[in-house]
This record gives structure tokens, C-alpha cells and sequence, in this order.
């Protein structure tokens, strides 16, 4: 399994604990704001990935986040800043 799957399965099974309802079809593509989810469980989506992957992703990042892809690519970068 690559790293970009990895992260997508991740964003589900944290989304699924956050939010409650599973998102089976959710591709890099989907756009949260489609999703049906709220931005304050955006914001605990955010703040599980960062501590379960004990990684820090910048606020200011989060605005230019659209799709999922676009947060899974956040991720894989601050996993590789910190390495």
C-alpha cells in the first residue's frame, strides 16, 4: 500500500471516530466541504492526524485545504519535514 492510500485510509478511520459515520466512498478527490462534515470536526480530524501521527500542521496551511488529497498531501509534507 503506498503512502497516499495509507493517508486516505487513515482520513477515514479518523473520520469515522470523529464523526461517527463511516465514509466509504470517499476518494483524494472528495471535497470535505461535501462530505457532510462540520468544521469543527474538520478541526478534531485535524487534531487526531497530528497526534496519532505526532506531526504539527500550521493553521494558515489549513485554509488552502479543499479536498481530501489536499490534507493527505499536508500530512505526507510535514511527515517528511520531520523526519
Amino acid at each position: 500500500m503506498n503512502e497516499k492510500r495509507e493517508l486516505l485510509e487513515l482520513f477515514k478511520d479518523v473520520a469515522l471516530r470523529v464523526d461517527k459515520r463511516a465514509l466509504p466512498h470517499v476518494t483524494r478527490e472528495s471535497k470535505i466541504s461535501e462530505l457532510g462534515i462540520d468544521s469543527l470536526s474538520v478541526m478534531q480530524i485535524v487534531g487526531e492526524l497530528e497526534t496519532e501521527l505526532d506531526i504539527l500542521i500550521p493553521d494558515e496551511d489549513l485554509v488552502e485545504i479543499v479536498t481530501v488529497g489536499d490534507l493527505c498531501d499536508r500530512v505526507a509534507e510535514r511527515l517528511r519535514k520531520d523526519q
